[in-house]
């Protein structure tokens, strides 16, 4: 049987692409410490808890390489288009700032979404603004500057984030000079309301369509469209508005599979459920699957498998 034929995967020239930029991940090689994670500490106003969040940070040791510090599709996805491109990769860290993808880091957990274990929102009396904490995150000693991940030469810069995070980094990388926003590509879902206006035209369309020409989840949609990019559209377009061009044509030619609307359940009640289901040698990828599909429940992979882990620590506990 003859092989179906497929899009050829080009490689870009090295300098076309001066850097790809990605999201941090929850999933992570090294277990962060009690220390290393906002439970540690107190609950203060956001100032407070920036600057003691700041010691927290500079007490770990930095031994781990950031790229091979977080898990998960999603940041693999980046490191492939990272190394097709012949790029340097970066991370935006919810717990570092901007940490180059050849550093060192420490081993930590801590994130921005509120309803998360590791929440640092869960820390703050009063009103959390990420955008002034992921400020002070840049501001520290781990985090480098949007200058110095655009280097100095012209190539494009792949920054592919969630809608949280456009939201916490947004207004940093709009403070850059019209040079590095002239090289900017920005890869999400929903940005435009997330994102300062001077960076909309960045944004490159794709949408729901891409599901159909590189299917995976809502959680690496991002890291998808940039992996896309680079791989066939980043050596044939001229400029920003050429390569938006080739994006709408890419996509013109096909629909959105239809992806099931599921319902959200609480924590609480997702816990309730796994225990339910536990039993000898269960996985959490296969109770994730039956939630999914058997169920017509919506969870995040990353969400799973911390309340599977609450769920049997609550077993075994009882």
């Amino acid at each position: 049987m003859q092989a179906a034929s497929r899009e050829p995967v080009y490689q870009p020239e090295s300098g076309s692409v001066a850097a790809v930029v990605t999201i941090c991940a929850q999933q992570k090689s090294i277990k962060a410490p009690a220390h290393g994670t906002p439970a540690a500490l107190a609950i203060q106003t956001q100032v407070e808890v920036e600057r003691a969040w700041q010691k927290t940070v500079a007490a770990l040791p930095a031994d781990v390489l950031v790229a091979n510090l977080y898990g998960g599709r999603a940041f693999g996805l980046a490191k492939t288009a990272a190394a097709r491109s012949a790029s340097r990769l970066y991370v935006i860290s919810a717990g570092l700032g901007i940490v180059p993808g050849d550093s060192l880091a420490p081993a930590y957990g801590l994130t921005v979404a509120r309803d998360a274990a590791e929440s640092i929102a869960s820390r703050i009396a009063g009103p959390f603004d990420p955008a002034k904490w992921f400020e002070s995150l840049m501001a520290g000693r781990s985090s480098v500057g949007w200058d110095q991940v655009a280097g100095d030469g012209t190539g494009r810069i792949l920054v592919a984030v969630t809608k949280p995070y456009a939201e916490m980094a947004g207004s940093s990388l709009a403070a850059a000079s019209p040079q590095v926003l002239d090289r900017l590509r920005i890869f999400g879902a929903s940005l435009t309301q997330a994102l300062p206006k001077v960076l909309h035209s960045a944004i490159m369309p794709y949408d729901d369509r891409l599901d159909a020409v590189v299917p995976g989840t809502r959680s690496d949609f991002a890291q998808r469209a940039l992996l896309h990019f680079v791989e066939h559209i980043a050596e044939h377009a001229a400029d920003r508005d050429a390569e938006c061009e080739a994006v709408k044509a890419i996509l013109s030619g096909v629909a959105a599979p239809d992806r099931p609307v599921r319902p959200q359940r609480s924590d609480a009640d997702l816990i309730n459920l796994i225990k339910g289901r536990l039993k000898p040698r269960a996985s959490a990828s296969a109770l994730l699957r039956q939630l999914r599909h058997e169920d017509g429940i919506a969870c995040e992979q990353g969400r799973f498998a911390r309340l599977f882990k609450a769920a049997v620590a609550s077993e075994r506990s009882a």
